[in-house]
């Protein structure tokens, strides 16, 4: 039967498997969101993080739109930015804008022709104060002219396109109008691509481009540098990775389409700050590696496409922004663009620049490139490992899908189900520690989505194949045994063989004093009410502290702590209870004495030790219970309790274990029937930290006439007892030490007395 049952639980486990491995391509959106949500997790666990101090984004923001007036400005307000940051020494300006459409301004054809007819006419000479004055003027109307100007000589600017990735909307460009928009960024193409043998561009899967949108040639020709600046959102519409290779569509075969692959405006600027080459290694199976040489080289992970994973460090204006009407009023402190990366783009909300990402859902894409920048410029690039990334995950899932099997098989639910949040909580909190400390981001769905399908499976299957033998194992052994032990045999049927096993535990003793005589003073049906009465409410705290029942004698109740589940707060445990106890039956007296019924005074004694426990008894019939001498001195305890007044005494052994959760005081040291060796024992008194001062008090002054008994200074002790009695009256061992005390003045112990008392009865 246990065989056929594992043999089941593989079955599952097999299935389960294929389905999770399966999964992401019968579900790939769904798969993709889910993982992309874990990733957004590891992000906001992690929080922000400073950026270095090479990026700064100028920013076409509100502020500079109520000033300079709506978007797009004039070129000459462009012009006049460059020349600005030139003057601050920027070392990279990045445009994150286009400039796709030349800048007409009324009048300055009109200038140009009133030129002309003077040139032409006899009065040239004469008006050459006129033809200087309408010269300068054509210039500044020259908006277009003007920007070229500024860019030729800041000689810091690298512009931006974007692509367009589908054919649809393109219908009214003809092939020669995109071809000579392709050649106005044709310079800004990749030239450092390296192929081993069987490499090849085609089979990469690079995303291919079928036009392009670019700044006017007038402008464009300004700079060499060039890069686009599109980017492309996941499932969930987060921008999380940039493509560092972009294709045009193959169209200029003569050349081969080698020769149009392009970098992003990112890149481009990065390679211009460090004055650095790309080289790029292209082997059989995709981007071997993308890398930056130069006096400083950089490498960047890529994945097989050539794609980068973006290491966002927070949400909006993580990088500094500056107001663009700021920088041309010159109101930015020198040192804070000087070297700099300076990014030019929107920030305003009215112009739509806005992208999401993991940290937030109004992100400016001008401030992606600045991550992008960041993030290379100090490696911190996320990237995953090495080898494939699908091959983990199928490690993975089989690791942990194998691990689990054992875990349902092998242990019960509560262990199993601790099992797997355990196994969750290290799959997630291994992948959050390789993000955050290894920049690795592995995927975390497959083996979660294995601990959910397997644990779920694996239990339903169990229930439905186990519930017959539960129902006859309760219906056959919950007349003699506890219900805790029950649950604990359909768990583990082994343990309805005979045997036990030792262990350290707490027992717990306790009996009704005088219960005779209480018992003569009511008819059987009314003991029988009070006795359940208070055996229910003791029981109830029992197992409100985790103890089990072992048995009732009557009106004695005995109990165990520590099995059969373990617990290592065993000791502190019953005492706990044991307070609770006092506590109840303090309640329960009073309602009793209100009901004209007698009151019931107990005795308890709690022993810690190591001792035998598990099924006693025969085949036929057996009892769940412990055994031993640390179960023989806990009985012996209890009834000590007559000799001291007490209700509650523990041993020294239970002291010892939960000394830091209770209050106490000194007995005595005794010798119990049938032990040659002593034990110091204890009143229990209370939690720990919550005695009245009248009983700390009482406490020190009884502890002083303690030592001064073991002392043989009988008359002094005998005052301090007397004072205690004086107070409180029914104090047990006060009166006790009191009485020795006095018989020691007069038959004084021997020269070899030890001051260990010897009980006479059980």
């Amino acid at each position: 039967m246990k065989s056929f049952f594992k043999l089941n639980h593989f079955s599952i486990f097999v299935v389960v498997t294929a389905a999770t491995l399966f999964f992401p391509f019968v579900a790939p959106n769904l798969s993709s969101r889910l993982e992309l949500l874990v990733q957004d997790l590891y992000f906001n666990l992690r929080g922000p993080i400073a950026p270095g101090d090479e990026v700064v984004i100028a920013t076409i923001d509100e502020k500079s739109i109520d000033t300079l007036g709506r978007w797009p400005w004039h070129r000459n307000v462009m012009a006049d930015l460059v020349d600005s940051l030139t003057d601050y020494d920027a070392k990279v300006i990045g445009f994150d804008v286009v400039f796709s459409s030349p800048e007409t301004i009324v009048g300055v054809e009109q200038l140009r022709q009133a030129r002309h007819a003077l040139v032409q006419g006899s009065g040239a000479e004469e008006n050459a104060a006129v033809v200087a004055a309408l010269d300068q003027a054509s210039r500044e109307a020259d908006t277009d002219q003007r920007f070229y100007d500024a860019l030729k000589r800041s000689r810091r600017a690298v512009l931006g396109y974007f692509f367009h990735f589908s054919r649809q909307g393109l219908e009214h460009l003809s092939e020669a109008e995109m071809a000579d928009y392709l050649q106005v960024v044709a310079k800004s193409r990749y030239s450092g691509i390296k192929k081993e043998p069987g490499a090849s561009l085609h089979r990469l899967g690079l995303r291919t481009a079928f036009a392009v949108e670019t700044s006017i040639e007038k402008i464009a020709s300004a700079t060499k540098r060039a890069g686009y600046f599109n980017f492309y959102p996941d499932v969930d519409g987060s921008v999380r990775r940039v493509p560092l290779l972009v294709k045009y569509r193959d169209m200029v075969e003569m050349e081969g389409d080698d020769d149009y692959i392009f970098p992003p405006l990112s890149l481009t600027v990065l390679r211009k700050y460090l004055k650095s080459a790309i080289l790029i290694w292209i082997d059989p199976i995709g981007v071997q590696k993308v890398a930056l040489m130069g006096l400083k080289s950089i490498e960047i992970p890529t994945n097989q496409r050539g794609e980068m994973l973006i290491n966002y460090y927070g949400p909006g204006n993580t990088f500094p922004h500056y107001s663009i009407v700021d920088i041309l009023n010159k109101k930015i402190p020198p040192e804070r663009l000087k070297g700099k990366i300076v990014l030019v783009g929107p920030t305003a909300t009215a112009i739509e620049d806005l992208r999401v990402t993991p940290f937030d859902k109004v992100f400016p894409g001008v401030e992606v490139h600045a991550t992008i920048i960041d993030n290379i410029l100090h490696g911190r690039i996320l990237a995953n490992p090495d080898f494939p990334s699908v091959l983990i995950d199928y490690v993975s899932v089989l690791l942990v899908g194998l691990l689990l099997l054992w875990a349902l098989i092998n242990l019960g639910p509560l262990a199993g189900g601790a099992v797997v949040v355990c196994m969750a909580a290290v799959v997630l909190g291994g992948h959050y520690y390789l993000f955050s400390q290894r920049l690795l981001m592995l995927h975390s769905i497959p083996p979660l989505l294995e601990l959910s399908l397997v644990s779920l499976s694996l239990p339903v299957y169990r229930f439905v194949l186990q519930e017959k033998e539960k129902r006859y194992i309760q219906g056959a052994f919950s007349q003699y045994l506890s219900p805790t032990v029950i649950e604990q045999i359909i768990e583990n049927p082994s343990l309805l063989k005979l045997g036990g096993t030792r262990k350290e535990m707490t027992v717990f003793f306790s009996d009704v004093a005088g219960f005779s005589s209480v018992s003569e003073k009511l008819d059987s049906e009314a003991l029988v009410r009070l006795l359940n009465e208070y055996l229910t409410a003791m029981t109830e705290i029992v197992l409100q502290h985790n103890g089990t029942i072992d048995k009732y004698e009557g009106d004695a109740i005995i109990a165990f702590f520590g099995a059969p589940m373990d617990d290592p707060d065993h000791a502190s445990q019953c005492c706990l209870m044991a307070l609770d106890m006092a506590a109840k039956l303090a309640e329960l007296q009073d309602k009793w004495e209100a009901e004209g019924r007698p009151r019931l005074a107990v005795r308890m004694g709690i022993n810690t030790g190591t001792m035998v426990v598990g099924n006693m008894g025969s085949d036929m019939r057996m009892d769940y219970t412990v055994m031993g001498d640390a179960v023989n001195l806990a009985a012996r305890l209890e009834g000590a309790n007559k000799e001291y007044g007490t209700s509650i005494m523990i041993s020294e052994y239970t002291y010892a274990s939960c000394r830091d959760d209770v209050e106490v005081r000194q007995l005595d040291a005794i010798r119990v029937v049938g032990k040659e060796e002593a034990v110091v024992v204890y009143e229990l008194l209370g939690r720990k930290g919550e005695l009245s001062s009248s009983q700390q008090e009482m406490l020190v002054a009884y502890n002083e006439g303690l030592a001064l008994y073991k002392q043989r200074q009988w008359r002094p002790a005998v005052e301090l007892f007397a004072g205690i009695l004086e107070a409180s009256p029914d104090d047990g061992p006060a009166l006790t030490y009191m009485e020795r005390c006095l018989d020691y003045q007069i038959r004084p112990p021997g020269k070899n007395w030890d001051g260990v008392y010897i009980l006479k009865t059980k």
